[in-house]
């Protein structure tokens, strides 16, 4: 526990000391907010309007938009996780100390989790105080859509680091992993075209489809939970398999 305390703080403090995570992050706040209160939700069958233009008090836009925007921000957090340390070389040295694969592997995953968790409740509480203040919200939805969100960026996290893992440049972790996140939120909004077979499996594959029908709008369902654990850990045993067949090559 000890050793998986020390590499958990390890990580946390190279997450929180990176200068592309605090870019990211202020991106991240300022595009949320934009589209919140500005643009909208302009995609789909059911656009949704802005919030001075709607005149809701409800953070549903807010929510619908957050599966994409964590597509980008999630990899971009994650590139370096593994591919900086292949090429620095220091993987090579963390990997001769006597720990377990699977420790550094999850205290990677534990240590951007919770970065991406506190972003997106730093992000989202001043717009619901914003949003509270002009109307009368329903804050147990808003707890509800923030749960839910914590186990969409644990999916999300999960596969960046296997893709991190499988890199050896940063700048390669953060394109595939955009373009892999990208295309899951993509094939919500392809189920519509497709044979209804294949579109209630491809729907049920997507990750946003387990925070959008759900927590979004302020319902728990034990299966979305189930769901994103299986997600984590297919996530982080392919992620360590990675690592391990490099440190016995």
């Amino acid at each position: 526990m000890s050793t998986t305390l020390a590499l958990l703080l390890r990580e946390l403090r190279a997450a929180f000391e990176s200068p592309i995570a605090y870019v990211t992050i202020g991106l991240f706040v300022l595009v949320q907010g934009g589209l919140f209160f500005f643009l909208g939700f302009p995609v789909g069958r059911l656009p949704l309007p802005g919030l001075w233009e709607g005149g809701q008090a409800s953070l549903l836009v807010l929510f619908t938009w957050l599966p994409l925007l964590l597509a980008f921000l999630v990899p971009a957090l994650c590139m370096g996780s593994w591919a900086e340390e292949r090429r620095a070389g220091t993987e090579e040295l963390l990997l001769t100390y006597p720990i377990r694969t699977s420790q550094v592997v999850v205290a990677k995953f534990l240590a951007t989790w919770i970065l991406v968790v506190l972003l997106v409740a730093a992000a989202v509480l001043p717009i619901a105080w914003t949003v509270a203040g002009l109307g009368d919200l329903d804050w147990a939805t808003v707890w509800v859509g923030l749960a839910g969100a914590s186990l969409l960026s644990a999916g999300y996290v999960a596969l960046a680091q296997l893709v991190s893992a499988c890199t050896g440049e940063q700048l390669v972790a953060f394109l595939l992993g955009s373009l892999l996140l990208g295309l899951l939120w993509l094939l919500r909004m392809l189920v519509a075209v497709l044979p209804a077979g294949l579109a209630a499996t491809l729907n049920y594959a997507c990750p946003s489809t387990h925070f959008l029908e759900s927590a979004a709008r302020g319902v728990l369902d034990a299966r979305d939970g189930v769901y994103f654990f299986t997600l984590v850990a297919f996530g982080l045993t392919l992620a360590g398999m990675a690592v391990e067949s490099r440190r016995w090559s």
